[in-house]
């Protein structure tokens, strides 16, 4: 699981070190590992990150009155996206990380 703090281009509130850090990881991660399911299984595994916003969670309380209540979702609703996501990237959308709209994130 990422988050669209972890992408370097998209930063432009700073902050956040180690968790920013923790996420650039996993998504180096994520690229690297699909790189090696490319070479041992072609397009029968890939390798994604994804991105479920902010969801309404013990993790996120403190920023739950600061979130659009829009952008806050349940985790019912987070799966059922992130789900739909996976489904619709395919072989294309390989090693990258993609967010619950089904957007790319770039890194």
């Amino acid at each position: 699981m990422s988050a669209r703090v972890g992408s370097i281009s998209d930063n432009a509130l700073g902050g956040w070190y180690s968790y920013r850090a923790s996420k650039a990881a996993v998504n180096q991660i994520t690229k690297s590992f699909d790189i090696y399911l490319r070479n041992r299984s072609g397009e029968k595994a890939i390798a994604i990150a994804l991105h479920p916003g902010t969801v309404k969670t013990g993790l996120s309380k403190e920023f739950w009155a600061s979130t659009k209540e829009e952008k806050l979702f349940s985790a019912e609703f987070a799966a059922e996206r992130l789900v739909e996501v996976v489904k619709g990237v395919g072989v294309e959308g390989r090693g990258r990380c993609w967010d619950w709209e089904g957007k790319e994130i770039l890194p």
